[in-house]
């Protein structure tokens, strides 16, 4: 699989940094196309003379064209950043009418409505989406989730300041389910730049593991990557914590795991690891794949 598209979507209510910086980072070590797309809520309900209506059904007396020059001030805000980091690193920005021509270059789009339903009916359009932690913006867990899920195209998750290059370091998270094995294919444009790949897996007794983590050793070798293999005990910790870990001890500038292996009401009703990664995984990026 190879990655050319990239979507990075942006609330209009939040700070963008780390998403744009794992967005452009991704882009510039793949050679992709990235699109950030700017997304506000729509206005208020309104009532006649042009006053909006609060949420405990009173009238307040806000003109209803304040709404539209917040939303402009936000998207010119935004935009403005993006495009500075656009130039920090050497991406050219394109213009509204421009076409892609070579691979990296990075487009700005604005929508209004629900960031979760625009975010993931685009994603549909894309090779990976960058999404902030949960620990960033609560509602781009919804997206995360919901692009893997509906989709089924990878997501990259955003720390709130990336530490570090995305191809230092790569550790995949293994445990042999065809959500991992989707997650391992994805992530091949990365890992064919890392300068280490680390093969974890979580079990108490290691023998558990052994034979999967020889086929995914001799997958990655047939694409010219070069990896190790450890199994580490969760020791009284669970597998979620386990995983970020050992991502801290192996220094990893990106995880690589599955998502939702389990039915999505266990995930729900019982936690599991998919979650506990979303929930937490503020420190380094995550791609994600079910």
């Amino acid at each position: 699989m190879s990655i050319k598209r990239i979507l990075v979507p942006l609330p209009g209510s939040a700070s963008h940094t780390g998403q744009i910086e794992t967005a452009l980072s991704a882009a510039k070590a793949l050679g992709a196309h990235v699109q950030a797309l700017f997304i506000s809520e729509p206005p208020p309900p309104v009532t006649r003379g042009g006053l909006t209506v609060t949420e405990m059904g009173r009238t307040a007396a806000i003109p209803v064209n304040w709404h539209a020059e917040e939303r402009e001030r936000a998207a010119r805000d935004a935009r403005e950043v993006f495009a500075q980091a656009c130039a920090v690193v050497g991406i050219p920005m394109l213009s509204a009418s421009d076409e892609p021509g070579s691979p990296l270059a990075a487009s700005w789009r604005e929508a209004e409505g629900s960031y979760v339903e625009i975010a993931v009916q685009r994603a549909a359009a894309f090779d990976l989406m960058v999404a902030a932690s949960a620990t960033v913006m609560e509602s781009l867990m919804a997206i995360a989730e919901q692009s893997l899920l509906r989709t089924r195209r990878p997501v990259l998750l955003a720390p709130a300041s990336l530490q570090s290059d995305l191809t230092d370091s790569v550790m995949i998270a293994w445990d042999e389910s065809p959500e991992c094995w989707h997650a391992v294919s994805a992530a091949i444009p990365f890992m064919q730049l890392a300068k280490s790949v680390q093969v974890i897996s979580v079990d108490r007794d290691a023998s558990n593991r052994q034979a999967s983590q020889a086929e995914v050793l001799a997958y990655l070798r047939c694409h010219g990557i070069g990896a190790t293999g450890q199994v580490v005990a969760p020791e009284l910790r669970s597998v979620g914590d386990t995983l970020l870990a050992a991502g801290a001890e192996h220094e990893a500038g990106l995880l690589i795991m599955g998502a939702y292996s389990h039915s999505r009401l266990r995930e729900i009703l019982l936690g599991g690891a998919t979650r506990h990664i979303l929930k937490n995984a503020s420190a380094r990026p995550v791609l994600l794949a079910h």
